[in-house]
């Protein structure tokens, strides 16, 4: 398939700068340019991608943002200003019989930077190291069933007595089936206020962003995995095994 340039609609403030908080405030301050935005924006200029900056910033402080855009070596196309603070929807056609999706959204942790962002000659895709086909755990294994721009679809197995970390998510949204044995999960807001439920064949749960858990196999267990695709997105809490922050 022949590479045809992408647009690019980003947003500034908590994506590719620094944001204080107060969006005021961001266009009188001296730019602090997030971690891997120089390497992607580098990236998309040598794929002749066209890149709109998108802001919430008012259209009278134009001038103040274009002079910080420069200061921190930011190249777009065009700018976008006084947009309001709501959702961004992007709404594209695909081709007569078409598989592959044209139109995409890129949710991030505000201030956390483009490391995680990828984008290949075709589409949008998770980053190649976060892509396995079968990984051993100290717990047990998980296999990679799908993995695309949409979802992610993974197949664990937990041995008896074993249990992940105690973790939460800031945008993966993950729901649980079991197939087969008993699964204990641990959830709640915080690490002090844990509740546990036994889960077993059919039943499931769907796990939100910032919601605390941990999984725990009373028997052998057999689940399934279906999720936004932040495979990246773990913070871990506590761990039995002494692993250091990674996926989970």
């Amino acid at each position: 398939m022949s590479s045809i340039p992408k647009t690019i609609f980003c947003d500034i403030d908590g994506t590719l700068l620094e944001h204080s908080g107060d969006i005021l405030e961001n266009a009188r301050m001296d730019p602090v340019v997030l971690k891997d935005v120089e390497t992607r924006l580098k990236e998309w200029d040598r794929n002749n991608y066209t890149i709109i900056l998108t802001t919430g910033r008012r259209e009278s402080t134009r001038k103040e943002t274009e002079i910080q855009l420069r200061k921190a070596n930011i190249i777009y196309d065009q700018l976008i200003m006084g947009l309001p603070n709501g959702d961004r929807i992007l709404i594209n056609d695909k081709k007569v019989r078409g598989v592959r999706n044209t139109a995409y959204a890129i949710n991030l942790v505000r201030n956390h930077g483009l490391e995680h962002v990828q984008l290949d000659s075709t589409h949008v895709t998770v980053r190649d190291d976060y892509k396995f086909d079968r990984v051993e755990k100290p717990w047990g294994y998980e296999e990679l069933v799908d993995c695309n721009d949409k979802y992610v679809v993974k197949k664990l197995f937990m041995k008896q007595g074993h249990a992940c970390s105690i973790q939460y998510h800031q945008l993966k949204r993950e729901t649980i089936l079991v197939i087969t044995g008993k699964l204990r999960i641990y959830i709640g807001k915080t690490l002090e206020d844990l509740t546990s439920k036994i889960y077993q064949c059919g039943d499931t749960i769907t796990i939100e962003p910032y919601t605390v858990h941990r999984m725990e196999a009373v028997e052998d267990c057999l689940y399934t995995e279906t999720s936004t695709n932040e495979l990246w997105d773990v913070v871990r809490l506590q761990d039995n095994y002494g692993r250091a922050q990674s996926i989970a």
